[in-house]
């Protein structure tokens, strides 16, 4: 394995070791990361392109440039977030490795989304690699050709500049702010004008009817917010003010899986969970599903955006 990334995951172990991930017990961490390094292990181009979106995410950070805390598939992976790509620990989450597994074939097109100056970066980036050839078939697109790969050799990298991330600066040095007291009463009130993905008048309504009381909520109500799925949102909010209509699939992992959604069918992640779901049913589900993961990394910008005024606002 390449040294440097080797270096890397037993550093971010040692600190999940002090930190201790609650409820995650570091069995589960280890499991899954046994997991995916046996999928690294198995092919070359693999440890290749996980060895790239962290020089890309180092870089990029080195040269003051914000990187998504989470993006599209990518929060699904526990070494992309052992090694600083992504902020989203996917045991904590209960982000299954086979949505990244899934999305990452040879062919594929790997999203990666950071703040203004990213694209400069990563063209430095690519052009001084000697594993790989990439070639920018159009303004942020590149071939990639991973040398020496078995069956992952062609992939494609879209990388993709989002501005509003330029607000955060603060977190490459200090890291995202979790969730606390202050900022969750900001969000129950609906006081989140000019909040990314939380600031629409319809939000804002949503959240003080809903009254989150958890970091799961809020991806839960960003999740709801979009033409699939803004229609659950009433029966949400009735199970929410009253669990016991929250009902029973009659199977305990099941219920388990459905509880951060209160019962309701909304991530793609559950739906890859839950093994006794048929293929044909599973995949109908699934393409009206929201990927969990992703909105946990906007949900991460939402808290960013909302911390500076957690103590400006006062519940009467």
């Amino acid at each position: 394995m390449n040294k440097k990334l080797l270096y890397t995951l037993g550093r971010s172990l040692e600190h999940t070791k002090i930190t201790h991930y609650a409820p995650v017990t570091i069995n589960a961490l280890q499991a899954r990361l046994t997991e995916e390094l046996d999928w690294l292990d198995a092919d070359p181009g693999r440890e290749c392109l996980i060895v790239l979106l962290q020089e890309l995410a180092s870089k990029m950070r080195s040269a003051r440039i914000v990187v998504n805390p989470g993006y599209s598939f990518l929060p699904d992976s526990y070494l992309l977030f052992l090694t600083g790509v992504t902020r989203v620990n996917p045991v904590e989450w209960d982000l299954p490795f086979n949505r990244f597994t899934r999305s990452v074939h040879d062919g594929a097109e790997i999203p990666f989304e950071a703040g203004t100056g990213c694209l400069d970066v990563a063209r430095k980036v690519l052009s001084s690699r000697e594993n790989l050839m990439a070639i920018e078939t159009e303004p942020g697109l590149f071939d990639i050709s991973l040398l020496g790969g078995i069956e992952l050799m062609n992939v494609k990298i879209r990388i993709t500049t989002f501005a509003q991330l330029d607000r955060f600066t603060r977190t490459i040095k200090d890291g995202w702010h979790p969730l606390d007291e202050a900022t969750l009463k900001l969000f129950m009130r609906g006081a989140t004008d000019g909040t990314i993905f939380f600031e629409s008048d319809k939000m804002r309504e949503w959240l003080f009817d809903f009254e989150p009381e958890s970091m799961s909520d809020l991806v839960l109500l960003n999740a709801l917010y979009h033409p699939d799925r803004i229609q659950l949102f009433e029966e949400l909010l009735k199970r929410k003010r009253d669990p016991s209509d929250i009902p029973s699939t009659n199977n305990a992992a099941a219920d388990r899986i459905l509880r951060d959604s209160y019962g309701l069918w909304v991530y793609q992640e559950q739906a890859l969970l839950l093994r006794d779901v048929p293929d044909a049913n599973q995949m109908d589900i699934f393409n009206n599903l929201a990927p969990k993961g992703h909105l946990i990394g906007r949900t991460m910008m939402a808290v960013e955006a909302l911390w500076p005024w957690r103590n400006s606002f006062k519940l009467k």
